[in-house]
């Protein structure tokens, strides 16, 4: 396999394995059931793979492939499978009720957005681009290849909202979410290249503050979700607390990242966010989720082989690196590992 293709299905996977396996949306025993699997990367592969692409046929920066995740959160759970919309959703809980209005579960749909945004499309690409540098800016797919992907995410697409879900939404906001989605990528095809780009050369914080700004984000954006569910608070209040918990997160990445110098700072960062998940797999495992225990591990160890790796240290648990990393140390500069 070329190492294009390499990249190829560890970004397809990444995708899945973390918004859905690791999340305990589809635990081992669902995830890999075939036709599940083959749903997932369908849904997903194809989703994180259309925006990647895109963004780099556009020449455009971080700024629109987080655009475009949210495009994507939207695409999935507002057309394809419709938890927007769906009261009964089997993971809506008392989000079915609370924040209901004009038949979409608000709170619901504005925290999923975000959360497809930063964690099904944004760090799979973000990951990537820290193990193979050097392929930043070329495509991975040929305009073929790339044609026949975007066919799968659409007849995926189709097959959610046809034979999945069957429940009718409320016409008028089913279209506006379709019409959502289309505006977010014309958007996202506008914004400037260096729209949020950091204006330090230097990052002024320190990786493992990078680490707990990852973790905070998942949990703070969580919390405020799901806090308010059984209460008489305006569900205005969590939809404005998810999105300046958001926005704080790229005001302190644009402040404190820098533009150099920072693989170590960018790799905690990653790893924070993936420590979310590994403490709420943790509470799944001891309330009797015992397969979710792999995923749980694995990461784990991908966290600590990571962050060595980062620094310029070698792996320690994937010696078989090369599958994953390319090589044993990072393809970084020089003057990337110099303050590391």
């Amino acid at each position: 396999m070329t190492e294009k293709g390499k990249a190829l299905w560890i970004l397809a996977l990444l995708s899945p394995v973390i918004a859905e396996m690791l999340s305990g949306s589809s635990p081992p025993h669902e995830f890999f059931n075939p036709l599940s699997f083959a749903f997932l990367v369908g849904l997903y592969g194809a989703g994180v793979l259309v925006v990647r692409e895109l963004s780099v046929i556009w020449n455009k920066g971080w700024a629109s492939i987080i655009v475009m995740g949210a495009a994507y959160g939207i695409l999935e759970e507002g057309v394809a499978v419709k938890s927007f919309f769906d009261p009964h959703w089997m993971d809506l809980g008392a989000l079915g009720v609370y924040g209901r209005y004009l038949g979409t579960n608000w709170v619901w749909a504005s925290w999923l957005t975000i959360f497809h945004s930063a964690v099904s499309i944004t760090l799979p690409i973000f990951i990537l681009a820290l193990l193979y540098p050097h392929l930043r800016g070329q495509r991975l797919l040929t305009r073929r290849r790339f044609e026949i992907v975007l066919v799968i995410l659409f007849l995926d697409v189709l097959a959610c909202t046809t034979l999945l879900n069957q429940y009718v939404p409320f016409w008028p906001m089913y279209l506006l979410a379709i019409a959502a989605v289309f505006g977010l990528v014309f958007y996202a095809e506008h914004l400037p290249k260096g729209f949020l780009m950091p204006e330090r050369v230097h990052p002024t914080w320190s990786p493992r503050r990078f680490a707990v700004l990852g973790f905070a984000f998942l949990l703070l954006s969580f919390l405020a979700s799901a806090i308010f569910a059984e209460s008489t608070v305006p569900f205005l209040i969590p939809i404005v607390m998810e999105f300046v918990i958001a926005c704080w997160v790229l005001v302190m990445i644009w402040e404190h990242m820098g533009t150099a110098y920072n693989l170590a700072q960018k790799a905690y960062f990653a790893v924070g966010m993936l420590c979310f998940f590994i403490f709420l797999g943790t509470i799944l495992i001891f309330g009797g989720w015992l397969d979710m225990l792999i995923p749980v591990v694995g990461t784990v160890l991908f966290a600590i082989d990571f962050t060595r790796w980062s620094r310029g240290k070698r792996v320690l648990f994937f010696r078989v690196g090369r599958i994953i990393y390319g090589d044993s140390r990072p393809k970084a500069s020089g003057a990337e590992l110099a303050t590391n």
